[in-house]
């Protein structure tokens, strides 16, 4: 898949050759778990550097996210809590015009709840899904775009919406595999391309109102490149990135302080620009028995 892609052929087939159908759920999220794929030849692991990085798996931090996302999109969050910019900048990438970009999306879920939730409000925001592996992407992100798209439609009664599913997709979210780099470089340079009708395409904007990554921080090399995404397309002062990261990965140098120290590094390296990056923690998930889970905010502000 290059980055304009929108492949309405592979959605409509993928399911049933990739997938178990039996699926499991998160608020109100489906996914579908795979049971085998044609391009992963160790099918036991999570990680193999630069082949495979561990898209198959639904990883906990994701699920953070999803559930924080929710409760802005519920407005289930207190009045009172610091949240005023990522709720604004969440409510208005599923807003006519919005824009969401998932880093390293996997299984997607984040960016999927997005999707749906503009779909249920019938605008026309559009979704940017990331992976380095094209068949992360063919096996499990483009299906769970596909089922939760249906599966609102169904909740409405809607099934003559539900079979054009895969046209609402072609038309609201682009699936792009490969090296993070080369998607950037072509959002600089307006070359991704989403369709609007048979005829016309529209320019996919290079700074977005909400960037999303979960587990993208487990090295001190991936946590630079999400900074670097991060300062390259955020939109400046109003675009917020959320961040979901254990607070340690142990023996590899990633995590919640190896990220902010990233973004500093990636702000002073760029200070002609006039721009930085500002992280802070807005919330911390500590269950006793295993590593802390941090959710951070990033924001692009003048300096």
């Amino acid at each position: 898949l290059d980055a304009s892609s929108t492949p309405t052929d592979m959605v409509e087939s993928c399911v049933p050759e990739y997938v178990d159908l039996h699926s499991s759920s998160i608020v109100g999220l489906q996914y579908l778990l795979p049971q085998f794929t044609t391009s992963l030849s160790e099918k036991n692991t999570d990680l193999i550097p630069g082949v495979y990085e561990g898209g198959l798996k639904v990883w906990e931090c994701s699920l953070d996210l999803c559930r924080f996302l929710a409760h802005i999109i519920d407005e289930t969050i207190s009045p009172a809590s610091d949240f005023h910019y990522v709720t604004k900048a969440v409510m208005r990438s599923i807003e006519n015009g919005g824009s969401a970009f998932e880093l390293g999306c996997g299984h997607g879920l984040p960016a999927c709840l997005l999707l749906r939730e503009s779909v249920r409000r019938h605008t026309d925001s559009v979704v940017v899904f990331s992976d380095f592996n094209d068949f992360v992407l063919r096996d499990v992100t483009i299906s769970n775009a596909l089922l939760n798209i249906c599966s609102l439609y169904r909740e409405q009664d809607n099934d003559s919406a539900a079979a054009n599913a895969p046209q609402v997709l072609s038309k609201q979210s682009i699936y792009a595999g490969g090296d993070w780099m080369g998607l950037s470089h072509k959002l600089s340079n307006n070359e991704v391309l989403i369709p609007v009708s048979s005829s016309e395409k529209r320019e996919v904007h290079e700074r977005f109102d909400v960037v999303l990554a979960s587990e993208t921080t487990y090295t001190t090399e991936s946590c630079q490149d999400t900074a670097f995404l991060m300062f390259q397309h955020l939109k400046v002062d109003i675009g917020v990135g959320l961040v979901a990261t254990k607070r340690f990965y142990f023996g590899v140098g990633g995590g919640a302080d190896a990220f902010s120290q990233a973004a500093d590094k990636v702000s002073e390296s760029s200070q002609s620009s006039g721009l930085r990056l500002v992280v802070r923690t807005i919330q911390s998930y500590d269950t006793g028995n295993a590593n802390i889970r941090d959710l951070l905010e990033v924001r692009l502000v003048k300096k």
